[in-house]
């Protein structure tokens, strides 16, 4: 994680807090209106490390390891998961006297960022969603064999080539960007964790089964997210395609869309000027009125 950093320029400055029993690792830079980083189902926070710099300039970034991942506890999600991924973030919220922020969260983070803003607590201003999990059935056939019994422990098994083999498919476009071999010196390390891949394996069966996503957001729920929203999605998506942020982009009254075109499910990883750019762009000073 440090090495990642140190290649945006960063000191690591990370904490840890209690969450329902939880250990979760944190992320946290800047000073000013909060505003949450919630990365996906990979490897944890310090997958934002080309964004945090440039949004820490006049925000206070906080970017934790959501349970499961990264530096945090292996306690898997449970059913269901729209309602596991709440309680957490806004335990997490509560743990750091957070009111209200504003939050870009990539694919399960910004399931959990969308379930908050259907609690309807008022604690979420802006919200962008980055290639958004929650949004249809569709899903990458690799997360409906995990939960297939035996097979699935031969695809969550630790291994430096399935990991590779994962960012070079899924996760980018050009898996020979600058800084691609500490990004996947992490991502495989944080794997290694105990109980990861047991973990892992329960919270995946949580989110998917062989048909395809089980948690997916109804059109009268996506109607009734009223915060400005961004919805960020890059074309070449395999885990998730375009089509879910049309329908959200589509449904909800205040969201727009902006459609990456040489990027795959993170689009932060193969674009990150780009990325920064729609989202300072979009944020500007909204955060200074929570």
């Amino acid at each position: 994680m440090s090495a990642l950093l140190e290649r945006a320029g960063l000191e690591y400055r990370g904490n840890y807090l209690e969450v329902d029993g939880r250990r979760i690792h944190y992320l946290d830079y800047g000073n000013g209106p909060p505003l949450l980083l919630l990365h996906g189902g990979g490897a944890g926070s310090a997958i934002w490390f080309r964004q945090i710099e440039a949004l820490a300039r006049t925000r206070r970034v906080i970017a934790p390891d959501h349970p499961v991942f990264g530096l945090s506890s292996q306690e898997p999600y449970q059913s269901p998961l729209t309602g596991s991924l709440l309680r957490y973030l806004t335990g997490f919220m509560d743990a750091l006297g957070l009111d209200r922020v504003d939050a870009v969260g990539l694919s399960m983070g910004a399931q959990a960022a969308l379930a908050m803003a259907l609690a309807g607590t008022g604690r979420l201003n802006r919200l962008v969603v980055i290639d958004g999990a929650g949004l249809g059935k569709a899903t990458a056939l690799i997360f409906k064999l995990a939960t297939v019994p035996l097979l699935g422990r031969l695809v969550l098994r630790p291994n430096r080539w399935g990991r590779d083999h994962f960012f070079k498919t899924m996760e980018v476009v050009n898996s020979d960007f600058e800084d691609a071999g500490a990004y996947r010196r992490y991502s495989y390390d944080v794997t290694l964790a105990n109980g990861h891949r047991g973990a892992l394996r329960s919270s995946l069966s949580v989110f998917t089964s062989f048909s395809g996503q089980r948690s997916v957001f109804t059109d009268e729920e996506l109607r009734s997210i009223t915060n400005p929203m961004l919805v960020i999605w890059g074309a070449r998506d395999k885990l998730f395609p375009v089509a879910h942020g049309y329908r959200l982009a589509q449904l909800a009254p205040n969201a727009t869309m902006h459609v990456i075109e040489n990027s795959a499910h993170v689009p932060l990883l193969d674009n990150p000027g780009q990325v920064n750019d729609l989202i300072v762009g979009f944020l500007g000073d909204s955060g200074r009125r929570g």
